[in-house]
């Protein structure tokens, strides 16, 4: 099996933050781990720090945050995130929601599962909903990685096919 699979970069994901909302999803996840911080803008910086993708309840707080993070002002430092990943409240959509994706997201017909760490690497957004089906978005990566960080096929197409989260040229 291959080591790596969007990019070689992918290795350096850490696993999943779990803000405190969603604790009962810690046995769910493979790699996951209970987030130190208590405040949503030091649980972005945390994940950040320790390359972990954010997983909570709280979509709108943590995606205005995410993107706060993430603009640059010099534009020379990356501070992309691994992504952030939305579950429900309700344990019973939880425990179902994250037992279809828990090895990775089903998204292109006859290919093999975006495993999570390329997921993470492509910064997606993955928003579990009561569908089967999950919402997957894209934070708009940083221009250096987008010249330096290649993304690999078939896995390009699809994530320029995605819908983008916001613009850092928004703010």
């Amino acid at each position: 099996m291959k080591k790596f699979q969007v990019n070689e970069e992918e290795t350096g994901w850490a696993g999943f933050l779990i803000d405190a909302d969603c604790e009962a999803a810690l046995p769910l996840l493979d790699r996951a781990v209970a987030a130190e911080a208590h405040d949503d803008a030091d649980m972005v910086q945390e994940a950040w720090d320790k390359g972990r993708t954010i997983v909570t309840s709280n979509r709108r707080d943590f995606l205005l945050l995410i993107q706060r993070f993430q603009s640059r002002e010099n534009q020379r430092d990356c501070r992309d995130l691994w992504g952030l990943v939305v579950i429900p409240n309700l344990q019973l959509m939880r425990e179902e929601g994250l037992h279809s994706i828990r090895h990775g997201l089903s998204v292109i017909a006859k290919e093999e599962l975006l495993r999570w760490p390329g997921a993470a690497f492509l910064n997606l957004y993955v928003r579990l909903t009561a569908m089967q089906k999950p919402e997957i978005r894209r934070f708009e990566r940083c221009s250096c990685c987008e010249r330096s960080l290649p993304i690999r096929e078939p896995w390009n197409t699809w994530y320029r096919a995605l819908p983008l989260i916001g613009s850092r040229n928004e703010r």
